[in-house]
């Protein structure tokens, strides 16, 4: 069974508090993670495009759909970037079937996914897995 996920991600290895990006951004996360001893070793605010299990994963749509939510706040992103010196990426989480019969995920980003990447000075990290069941 494939599996895949997109989110946005505001992270910082410093102690900052998630909730300023929440309102100025005026989105609510997804998940929000504070940094502690001994994990997780970052802070972040993240918003998700939600799992995709079992179906056809099409990061393409997926990141689209995700950066359509986040394209009107890419001035306030950037400047919560500069100012609270946070680093931004565009996730992607893949666990990808060993099973023939299924498709694999298609990747890759629209024009508007990377001018808004661009504009927000975000990376793009991809990480894939074998998902055995």
């Amino acid at each position: 069974m494939n599996e895949g996920e997109v989110y946005f991600a505001l992270r910082g290895d410093h102690v900052f508090d998630p909730d300023v990006i929440t309102q100025r951004l005026g989105i609510e996360p997804t998940r929000v993670m504070r940094k502690a001893d001994p994990r997780p070793k970052i802070t972040s605010w993240e918003l998700s495009s939600g799992k995709v299990v079992d179906e056809v994963v099409d990061v393409y749509s997926m990141s689209s759909n995700l950066v359509s939510r986040l394209a009107g706040s890419s001035e306030s992103i950037k400047q919560l970037v500069d100012e609270l010196n946070l680093s931004a990426v565009l996730q992607v989480v893949l666990r990808i079937a060993m099973d023939d019969s299924k498709s694999t995920p298609a990747i890759g980003f629209d024009e508007n996914t990377i001018k808004f990447l661009g504009k927000v000075g975000a990376s793009i990290d991809v990480d894939t897995y074998r998902n055995d069941n």
